[in-house]
């Protein structure tokens, strides 16, 4: 009977042990939520900076001054029945003329002094001299590439005319007065550096008086001037 007893008390503890194995042997099961981690948008914020240009800066050329000395290789005189309108030696002029660049165009004031060339001939006299005052003006033609730079030119004024000569036909010699009148001139030229070249054909008008009578005895030429410019 006792070994019956303890061989039941083994078999009942072998099936406890062999209980207990398959309680820890069980896998555990633990519930949890499945976390998600949604996207973020992350926004960045641009910030645009708008640069103001700077203000562009056009270099404009320097007021000049352009001293100038011509003299004429054509000219004549007023035609009239006892005058004669040839003429002989050599006129000439000494001016000074003072410009102001713009876009298109230099603008100026200008005076001259004007010793007229003689008649030719025996009927001679009535011969003077001027001082004009006029404005100028000259279109530079820099856009032809070239190593010098031509221009066109005008100028258009007023001159006073003085120190007229008697007449003198051959026959009869008589003193005589000048009036003033307008000028003008206009031609072209080149400038290269600060020397410049132009050829100009021009007018002084003049009215004559003589034994109570009144004649046309303007003067007409083309002079060839050289100049020299000077910056302001």
């Amino acid at each position: 009977m006792k070994k019956l007893a303890l061989l039941t008390c083994a078999l009942l503890s072998i099936g406890s042990i062999a209980q207990a194995k398959e309680i820890i042997q069980q896998p555990v099961i633990t519930s949890s939520k499945e976390v998600v981690t949604e996207p973020v948008a992350v926004v960045e914020e641009v910030t645009v900076v708008t640069e103001t240009p700077a203000p562009v800066i056009v270099q404009q050329d320097p007021a000049y001054i352009n001293l100038r000395v011509g003299g004429d290789v054509w000219s004549r005189y007023s035609k009239h029945e006892f005058l004669n309108k040839d003429t002989k030696d050599l006129g000439y002029e000494i001016a000074v003329e003072a410009y102001k660049p713009y876009d298109y165009a230099d603008l100026g004031l200008g005076v001259a002094y004007q010793d007229h060339a003689k008649r030719d001939g025996s009927a001679d006299g009535g011969e003077y001299k001027s001082i004009p005052v006029y404005l100028t003006a000259r279109h530079n033609m820099d856009y032809f590439n070239l190593p010098f730079t031509p221009y066109l030119k005008a100028n258009a004024g007023y001159s006073f005319n003085f120190d007229q000569k008697d007449i003198n036909t051959g026959i009869n010699k008589g003193p005589a007065s000048i009036d003033d009148g307008a000028y003008w001139a206009a031609g072209l030229g080149a400038e290269y550096q600060n020397l410049n070249v132009d050829v100009l054909y021009g007018t002084n008008y003049a009215k004559l008086k003589t034994n109570n009578e009144k004649i046309d005895n303007n003067y007409q030429r083309v002079t060839l001037s050289v100049g020299y410019k000077f910056d302001l």
